[in-house]
């Protein structure tokens, strides 16, 4: 589907595309490498969670407060792991957002709890809280508008629960500055990276797009070189070699037939009392005449030999490593073949017969021009003959 370009514009505000269907299919092409970075950052928060239970367990004892404090915080880290496993086979989790997003705020009522039970040291809460803000927005990967919702919301807790601890004046307008701050600064260097990473998303569907057609492109104009090959070969109406392909054809062979020193023949074949069947059926019929006995020959000749259609109701046969003796047997049966053959022409059967006549092929000198005139000779005899026969030049 076409990536337009009302489809990858870009929310400013939450760094994502206004298409759902773009923003799903961004979401599920960087669902792995979100997982991985989402896991990343899992084990490290975890480990620091682990140093910080320790760290708090050392200074402040296993006081009913602490152990509340610390059941909060086996919650996140139980959380954390399950979150670890879970994205490594959903990798679409991590993409999504929300599951990360609830253990942020969870994590956050773990350092509320911290105000009201250690009442008389606010300044270490408050660092940590400011710290998780800015790992909420640029650290853990998640989407702007949720990385948003929990920085505000770590925000905004921090801020009540300062005042109900009766926090005022200077003191509250700074820790209320200090916040704003560090959710600004963690929002905006959250958005510039959506941004940056959604456009080069957008970026790739584009090359991506212009790849398939210019190999669409590619590929058409290679159909269509080689339709044009064909139709400078061959002849439009039967298929086969025309006149001009056959001379480089014959000049090949005989060559090849001079280095290998092996027999070659060239037969004559001319369509008996032709003009009497497009007088008689018009020219329709005769040209599924031409069809028939083009494909005939075709099909009973072998794989070595080659035909072709030198004008009207006239074909031409090149036999490789074929003396004289064989081609007449060979063309013998051919001759008996189409013989056999009928036509419908309204519904009319009609039988079509031909003259051959076979001229074996002087490597050292013959051209294609002499190896016709020679064969022309003998099929002028075999038409006086009586036609519908094979007769052999006198070169063989």
């Amino acid at each position: 589907m076409p990536f337009r370009e009302r489809e990858i514009s870009l929310s400013s505000w939450w760094g994502e595309f206004i298409n759902p269907a773009a923003e799903q299919d961004f979401r599920a092409h960087t669902a792995r490498a979100a997982a991985r970075d989402l896991r990343i950052a899992l084990w490290s928060w975890l480990a620091l969670l682990l140093i910080l239970i320790w760290f708090d367990l050392g200074l402040y004892g296993f006081s009913a407060g602490e152990l509340v404090i610390f059941s909060v915080r086996a919650v996140i880290l139980m959380g954390l792991l399950a979150l670890i496993l879970y994205s490594q086979h959903r990798p679409m989790l991590a993409a999504s957002g929300y599951a990360v997003t609830l253990l942020e705020l969870i994590c956050f009522v773990s350092f509320f709890l911290v105000y009201f039970f250690r009442v008389g040291n606010p300044i270490y809460t408050i660092v940590i809280t400011l710290l998780m803000q800015i790992a909420v927005s640029v650290v853990i990967p998640n989407r702007l508008l949720l990385a948003t919702l929990a920085s505000t919301f770590g925000t905004a807790g921090t801020l009540i629960c300062a005042w109900v601890l009766n926090m005022r004046g200077a003191n509250a307008i700074a820790l209320f500055m200090f916040l704003t701050i560090a959710s600004l600064l963690g929002y905006l260097a959250a958005r510039r990276q959506q941004l940056m990473q959604r456009r080069q998303f957008a970026l790739l569907r584009k090359t991506e797009e212009i790849n398939v057609r210019l190999t669409a492109e590619i590929e058409r104009r290679k159909l269509l070189e080689n339709e044009l090959k064909q139709q400078a070969i061959t002849d439009p109406l039967t298929g086969l070699y025309n006149r001009r392909h056959f001379e480089t054809l014959f000049e090949r062979e005989r060559l090849r037939a001079l280095r290998n020193k092996s027999a070659l023949c060239l037969c004559l074949i001319d369509l008996d009392f032709f003009k009497r069947i497009n007088d008689l059926y018009g020219h329709e019929v005769g040209d599924r005449v031409l069809q028939q006995a083009a494909n005939l020959f075709v099909t009973h000749l072998r794989q070595t030999d080659f035909v072709g259609r030198i004008g009207g109701e006239e074909f031409v046969l090149l036999l490789p490593d074929t003396t004289p003796p064989d081609a007449r047997q060979l063309i013998e049966r051919l001759r008996r073949i189409l013989a056999g053959e009928s036509v419908d022409a309204d519904e009319r059967e009609i039988t079509v017969t031909a003259t051959f006549a076979i001229a074996r092929v002087e490597p050292e000198k013959d051209t294609l021009v002499k190896a016709l005139r020679i064969a022309d000779k003998a099929l002028y005899e075999g038409k006086s003959a009586g036609r519908n026969r094979v007769v052999m030049a006198e070169s063989c």
